[in-house]
């Protein structure tokens, strides 16, 4: 996966945490400065239309909101997880950077504006 390609290669930083259990990562109209990898562990996502998915490793969370100012669902790790957190800056530093991950982001941005909502990739 190219997300987790350029994390091992240092092209795509952030701020790697240790969660617990039940940590809500984001919730609904919590202004939205971050995106969420998903290094360890799994998480449920529960979509603004009240569906619910498990989510694991390897995933970025929080995509769909990435031109919102708040996120609209909530993401709650199921148990203790490592998580890197992105923020926008980090994210578009990479962006001018890497030719690829601009062509992945907006694949995955048109996919999730086509597809039902969801919060991962």
């Amino acid at each position: 996966m190219l997300l987790k390609k350029l994390i091992e290669d240092g092209e795509l930083t952030g701020e790697l945490k240790n969660v617990e259990a039940g940590t809500c990562l984001f919730e609904p109209g919590i202004i939205n400065t971050t995106l969420f990898y998903l290094v360890k562990g799994s998480a449920k996502l529960i979509k603004s239309n009240g569906a619910l998915q498990i989510i694991q490793a390897g995933t970025l969370l929080g995509l769909p909101d990435l031109m919102r100012k708040n996120y609209t669902g909530t993401a709650i790790t199921l148990e203790p997880a490592e998580v890197l957190l992105i923020t926008k800056e980090e994210l578009q530093q990479a962006l001018q950077l890497n030719a690829a991950l601009r062509l992945y982001l907006i694949q995955q941005l048109s996919r999730n504006n086509t597809l039902t909502s969801t919060f991962f990739e």
